[in-house]
C-alpha cells in the first residue's frame, strides 16, 4: 500500500474544501439558531412583521382627551387573524359610472396580479341592479356587492366573506397599473400594516387663526410632508375597517357625519387609522404614475369642495378631541436610482 495516497483515494485539497464547506455551514446554522434564541422578544416580533405574521395586539395609545374603547378595538384586532395576509382584496366603490369602472376594471384584470384574491365592487346604485359576478380571464372573481343606501360608509364596511387581511379601497376612477399595484402590495406587507399606504397624499395644516386646512400638500421647504392617503388608492388592514364600523362612540359620529354631508370617509379612516396605530401614512409610487380619469360629475368638482373638506378637519378634530394625524416625509418608490 501507497502510504502516500490519502484514504478513501480523497486528494488533500478535495479533503479541505469539504471540511472548510461543513465548518461554514455549521457556523451559519449555529448563528442563525442563536439569533433565534438569544435575540429579545421585540426584535423577533419586528421580524415576524416583516415576513407577513399578523401584528400584535395593542391598545388605543393616547391622544388628547379621546376616549375609546380598548375592548371593541381588541375585538377589531383580533377576529381577523385567520384571514390570509400573504393575498389581497381589492374594494372598488361606484355609483352610476359605467365607463369609469369598466375601463379600470378591464385595466386592472387585463394582466395577472399574483397576490390579488378578488375584486368586490361596491355597487352604490340601490335603485338598478348591478351585472351578473364574473372571473377575470387570469382567475379573478368579480363579485357585485349591492348596498342597502347609497353611502360612502359602504367601501369601508368590513364584509365578512372578504378572505383577506389587506384590503385594497378604490374609487372606480383611479389605478395602480397591475405590476405597481403587486408592488404597493407587498411593499404594504413589509412596512405598511398600520399605515394608510397607497398614492394619493393629502395634508391637513394649522392654519392662522389655529384651526385646520385640508389642502393638496406642498413641496416648499419646511412643507415637504403629508399626513393623509386617501382611500380612493390605499391599502388597509380590515381591523381598521372593523373599528371604523363599530359601535364605539366616535365612529358612529363619524359614520352619521359622513352620510349627513356625503364626504370625508377618507379623512375619518386616516384620523382613525394613525389615532390607533400612533403612526403615519405611507406613500408609494409605482414605476408609472397612477391613471386617474378625473371625471366631471365627481364629488370633488364640486364647488366648495375643498372649504367642505375644511370643515370636515376641524370637526372630527373636534369629535376626536386631538389631531392624531401625523407628518411623514418619505415615501417609498418602485425602481432603482443610479448615482
Amino acid at each position: 500500500m501507497d502510504a502516500s495516497k490519502p484514504l478513501g483515494g480523497i486528494q488533500p485539497r478535495l479533503f479541505k474544501r469539504i471540511t472548510t464547506i461543513i465548518l461554514a455551514f455549521a457556523l451559519s446554522a449555529g448563528i442563525i439558531l442563536g439569533l433565534f434564541t438569544y435575540a429579545p422578544e421585540k426584535y423577533l416580533q419586528h421580524m415576524s412583521n416583516a415576513v407577513g405574521i399578523s401584528f400584535a395586539t395593542r391598545p388605543i395609545p393616547r391622544c388628547g382627551d379621546f376616549t375609546g374603547s380598548n375592548k371593541i378595538w381588541k375585538e377589531s384586532q383580533t377576529k381577523y387573524r385567520n384571514l390570509r395576509d400573504d393575498k389581497f382584496t381589492i374594494a372598488m366603490q361606484t355609483y352610476r359610472r359605467p365607463k369609469e369602472l369598466n375601463d379600470t376594471l378591464h385595466a386592472l384584470l387585463s394582466e395577472k396580479i399574483p397576490s390579488l384574491t378578488e375584486v368586490v365592487v361596491v355597487w352604490n346604485d340601490v335603485e338598478n341592479a348591478p351585472p351578473p359576478n364574473y372571473q377575470s380571464k387570469h382567475g379573478v372573481p368579480v363579485r357585485y356587492r349591492h348596498s342597502k343606501e347609497n353611502s360612502l360608509n359602504q367601501k369601508l364596511w368590513p364584509d365578512p366573506a372578504y378572505k383577506t387581511q389587506a384590503i385594497f379601497l378604490s374609487d372606480d376612477d383611479i389605478y395602480y397599473k397591475p405590476k405597481d399595484l403587486e408592488f404597493v402590495f407587498q411593499t404594504w406587507r413589509k412596512f405598511g400594516r398600520r399605515r394608510m399606504t397607497g398614492g394619493f397624499t393629502r395634508c391637513a395644516d394649522r392654519d392662522a387663526d389655529g384651526g385646520w386646512k385640508y389642502n393638496g400638500c406642498s413641496t416648499e421647504e419646511g412643507q415637504n410632508y403629508y399626513n393623509m392617503i386617501l382611500s380612493g388608492l390605499a391599502f388597509t388592514h380590515i381591523s381598521f375597517m372593523d373599528y371604523y364600523s363599530s359601535q364605539d362612540e366616535v365612529p358612529k359620529k363619524i359614520r352619521a357625519y359622513v352620510d349627513e354631508h356625503f364626504n370625508c370617509e377618507d379623512i375619518a379612516l386616516n384620523f382613525i387609522t394613525s389615532l390607533l396605530s400612533g403612526e403615519g401614512p405611507l406613500l408609494v409610487k409605482g414605476k408609472e404614475p397612477y391613471v386617474s380619469f378625473v371625471p366631471k360629475n365627481g364629488i370633488s368638482t364640486k364647488p366648495g369642495h375643498g372649504e367642505a373638506r375644511t370643515k370636515c378637519v376641524n370637526d372630527y378634530y373636534d369629535m376626536f378631541k386631538c389631531m392624531p394625524l401625523i407628518n411623514e416625509t418619505a415615501r417609498i418608490e418602485l425602481g432603482v436610482l443610479i448615482s
